[in-house]
C-alpha cells in the first residue's frame, strides 16, 4: 500500500506541474466598462510559486483519494474472500 501512495504522490505532483507550466498563462488582460484595458504580467517567482502550490494540492488529494480507494478495495476484496 506504501509504495502505491508514494507512486501515487510523485506522479500527482509531476503532471499537474507540468501541464500547469504549458498551459496557465502569465499574462492577463482586463477590460473596465470605459474600454480601458489592463495588462498585467505575474513575476516568475510569484508565477511558479502558483504552480507549485496548485501541484501540491492536487498531489495531497490524489494520496488521499488513492489511500481511501486502496482502503476500500482492500476492505472489499477480504470481504469476498470470507465468503
Amino acid at each position: 500500500m506504501e509504495k502505491i501512495l508514494v507512486k501515487t504522490g510523485i506522479y500527482s505532483f509531476i503532471v499537474p506541474f507540468f501541464l500547469f507550466v504549458a498551459l496557465l498563462k502569465r499574462e492577463k488582460s482586463t477590460t473596465d466598462v470605459e474600454g480601458m484595458s489592463l495588462f498585467e504580467v505575474t513575476p516568475f517567482p510569484e508565477f511558479f510559486f502558483k504552480i507549485f502550490r496548485y501541484s501540491v494540492i492536487i498531489s495531497i488529494i490524489g494520496v488521499v483519494v488513492a489511500f481511501l480507494y486502496v482502503r476500500y478495495l482492500k476492505d472489499e476484496i477480504s470481504e469476498s474472500k470470507k465468503e
